[in-house]
């Protein structure tokens, strides 16, 4: 799997386009469910639409079928971890000051 409970976590992949990019916390496990899969999470009907292990994610501004919402389902593939001291993060960060015009360099 890509991520763990717990971790932060950028999205990578989203049916919904304005939520790729979006930085969200790993909340809790759901299980594995292959494409088409109908699965209830409590009480929440969800589709499985790509055959992969899935989250629920938060943040405080996803947006899902109904509108805004601070939690949400995804598929593992389509996030990847952010965690101190990687390399993605390094490039990450002086990408960001690059930008502000800040270069350590």
């Amino acid at each position: 799997m890509n991520v763990a409970q717990g971790d932060l976590a950028v999205i990578i992949f989203s049916i919904r386009p304005e939520n790729v990019g979006r930085y969200v916390n790993v909340a809790e496990y759901i299980g594995r469910f292959k494409e088409g899969e109908v699965f209830d999470f409590r009480g929440v009907d969800c589709k499985a639409f790509v055959t992969d292990h899935y989250w629920w994610i938060e943040a405080d501004d996803l947006e899902i079928g109904l509108g805004p919402s601070p939690r949400a389902y995804i598929a593992d593939s389509w996030l990847r971890p952010i965690r101190p001291g990687s390399k993605k993060d390094a490039s990450q960060e002086q990408l960001e000051l690059d930008l502000l015009g800040m270069s350590m360099l």
